[in-house]
C-alpha cells in the first residue's frame, strides 16, 4: 500500500471511531433529557397537588382573630369548636398575642 492510502486508511478510521464516539454520546443525551423530562412531570403533578390542597385550605378559611395571649382566648376557641368550626392558633409578637385562624370544620 502507499502512503497515500495508509493516511486515508487511518483518517476514515480516526472519523469511524469519532463517529462511533459522538453516537454514544448523543445516546447517553438521550437518557439524560428522557430522565429530565419524566422528572419534570412528576413535579409538575406534585406542584398541582400542592396547589390543590392550598387552593382548598383557603377555601376553607373563614376569618382570623388576634388577642392578647390570655386564658380568655380558651373559651373563644371553645366556643367556635362547639359551633362547628375548627381552629389554628398560633403565638405571634414574641408570645405576647395569639393569632386564631377560624376554617370550615371538617365533615
Amino acid at each position: 500500500m502507499s502512503r497515500k492510502n495508509c493516511d486515508k486508511d487511518a483518517v476514515i478510521s480516526r472519523l469511524k471511531k469519532e463517529k462511533a464516539d459522538l453516537e454514544s454520546q448523543v445516546n447517553e443525551l438521550k437518557y439524560i433529557v428522557h430522565d429530565a423530562q419524566a422528572t419534570n412531570h412528576l413535579m409538575n403533578e406534585q406542584i398541582s397537588d400542592m396547589r390543590e390542597l392550598i387552593e382548598q385550605d383557603a377555601a376553607r378559611e373563614c376569618g382570623c382573630v388576634t388577642i392578647a395571649n390570655s386564658t380568655c382566648y380558651q373559651d373563644f376557641v371553645g366556643i367556635l369548636i362547639n359551633n362547628g368550626y375548627a381552629v389554628e392558633v398560633e403565638q405571634i409578637a414574641k408570645g405576647q398575642l395569639l393569632k386564631i385562624t377560624i376554617k370550615e370544620g371538617e365533615e
